[in-house]
C-alpha cells in the first residue's frame, strides 16, 4: 500500500486555533463567511479549491471535531426505499459500472462502502456480481440484512471481504461525510486487487450555484440564507476535481474519468417536498431547483462528480 501513515506531513496550517489545512491536497485554506449550526466554519482551499467545514473555536471554544456524522436520519429509510428514487439511482449505477468496465475491464466482485440499506449491493447482485457492503449505521445494516444482502458494520469488514480480492470498490455519496477520508480509503483499499477500480460519487465544489448562494449570503450578512441545501455539516468536505485527484493520489489511485451529473430528480423532489413548508428560503429553492437543475444538466455542469479511478499501489507503480 502507498497510504500515508498519518494526515500528510504533520504540518499545521492554522489561523489562531482554526485548522485551515485542506483535507484533500494539504494546502492552505482561507475561512469563508458561512458558519453552520453556529459552530462549523466553511474553509476554501487556496490551491485545489476544495471546500470543507472545520469547528471554529471562536464560535464554540474547546469544541472537539466529530469524525463521522449521523447520516441515516429516520426519513432517509423511506426516501431510499422509494421505487422512483431507486430507479433513478439504478440508471446512475449502470452508467458508472459501464464506464468503469470500459476503462478498466470486467467487474465481477465489488464492495460498496457506505452501503446504507443495500440498494447498490442488490443492484450489483442482479447483474451477477459478487457484491457485499459495509456501513457505520447499525439500523441501515439491519435493513439491508433483512433483504438477504451480505452487509455488515464497517468494523467487521474483514469478515466479508478478503484482502486484495475485489475488482471494484464503490463509494456513492460517502467520502464527503468523512472529516478525514484518508484512513477510511486506506482501510478499504486493502480489499481491492492491484489495478482494481474505485468508483465514487460526491458533491462538486465547483457547481456554479455555490458561489451564487455564498455571495447572496455574504452580501446580505446572512439574512438571505439559501445555502441550506448546498452546505451542511453532515457533508464535511466538498471536493473539486483537483481535490479528488490529490486525495486519491495520496492513497495510490489514479483518476481515469470524471463525469458531471445532477442529483437524481426523484430524490431531490422528495427532499424539497419535505422541507418546502419549513421556511421561505426552502420554498424559494424548491421552486428554483428544477430550473437550475435543467440548466446545469444542459450545460454539463452538474452538482455531482462521478469519478472512476484505478488503484496502483506503490510496489506496482
Amino acid at each position: 500500500m502507498s497510504c500515508p501513515a498519518g494526515r500528510g506531513d504533520g504540518s499545521q496550517v492554522r489561523l489562531g486555533s482554526l485548522d485551515l489545512r485542506c483535507p484533500a491536497c494539504l494546502g492552505q485554506g482561507r475561512p469563508l463567511r458561512l458558519l453552520v449550526e453556529g459552530q462549523y466554519r466553511l474553509i476554501g482551499c487556496r490551491r485545489c479549491r476544495t471546500q470543507y467545514f472545520r469547528p471554529d473555536p471562536e464560535a464554540v471554544p474547546g469544541l472537539a471535531a466529530a469524525s463521522v456524522s449521523e447520516y441515516w436520519e429516520t426519513y432517509k429509510f423511506q426516501l431510499y426505499a422509494n421505487s422512483a428514487v431507486q430507479r433513478d439511482y439504478e440508471q446512475r449505477y449502470l452508467a458508472g459500472l459501464r464506464e468503469a468496465e470500459r476503462l478498466a475491464g470486467p467487474i465481477r466482485s465489488v464492495l460498496d462502502v457506505g452501503c446504507g440499506i443495500g440498494n447498490f449491493v442488490a443492484f450489483a447482485q442482479g447483474r451477477a456480481m459478487a457484491a457485499c457492503g459495509i456501513d457505520v449505521d447499525a439500523g441501515a445494516v439491519a435493513v439491508a440484512r433483512s433483504r438477504g444482502l451480505p452487509v455488515c458494520l464497517s468494523e467487521d469488514l474483514d469478515t466479508i471481504a478478503p484482502d486484495q480480492a475485489l475488482d471494484a470498490i464503490t463509494l456513492w455519496d460517502v467520502i464527503e461525510h468523512l472529516y478525514d477520508p484518508v484512513p477510511v480509503l486506506c482501510r478499504v483499499l486493502t480489499k481491492l486487487r492491484p489495478g482494481g477500480v474505485v468508483l465514487l460519487e460526491t458533491p462538486d465544489a465547483a457547481f456554479p450555484v455555490r458561489p451564487l448562494v455564498l455571495t447572496a449570503h455574504r452580501m446580505s450578512r446572512g439574512r438571505l440564507h439559501l445555502t441550506g441545501h448546498l452546505y451542511y455539516w453532515e457533508h464535511k468536505i466538498y471536493f473539486t476535481e483537483a481535490g479528488l485527484s490529490a486525495i486519491l493520489g495520496r492513497v495510490g489511485c489514479e483518476i481515469l474519468s470524471v463525469r458531471h451529473e445532477t442529483s437524481p430528480r426523484a430524490k431531490m423532489q422528495e427532499i424539497f417536498d419535505r422541507y418546502a413548508a419549513v421556511s421561505l428560503p426552502n420554498r424559494i429553492i424548491a421552486r428554483l431547483w428544477p430550473i437550475l437543475e435543467s440548466g446545469a444538466r444542459h450545460l454539463g455542469a452538474g452538482n455531482k462528480l462521478i469519478v472512476t479511478a484505478r488503484h496502483a499501489p506503490a510496489d506496482r507503480q
